[in-house]
């Protein structure tokens, strides 16, 4: 009887730090970037899109609304669901103002 209580709890805590751990990071980690998520920064969309954010607008019922700029003048709508990473900041230099440099 212990011992297969013993070897239950081994399957539990096996279970939490190999799926469970990792995900939950993966999520506190996410939730972090997108609180950081600033109008001019850069970044890569779910889709494989590069963007560069325009607006956020915070409702107080509902998703919150995020504009993309994926070319000069083309502005996408979407929700943070849609953006995969942070490329660069936007009190980072880009890239575009070093080689002007």
């Amino acid at each position: 009887m212990a011992e297969s209580l013993m070897l239950l709890a081994v399957v539990v805590i096996s279970f939490y730090f190999i799926l469970l751990r990792p995900v939950i990071q993966q999520q506190r980690r996410r939730r972090q970037d997108m609180s950081r998520l600033r109008i001019g920064d850069e970044v890569l969309t779910s889709g494989g899109f590069y963007a560069v954010v325009r607006d956020i607008q915070t409702r107080e019922h509902g998703p919150v609304d995020i504009t993309l700029e994926v070319a000069p003048g083309v502005l996408l709508r979407g929700t943070p669901d849609a953006i995969g990473s942070i490329t660069q900041p936007s009190d980072a230099p880009s890239s575009r103002q070093e080689k002007a440099s």
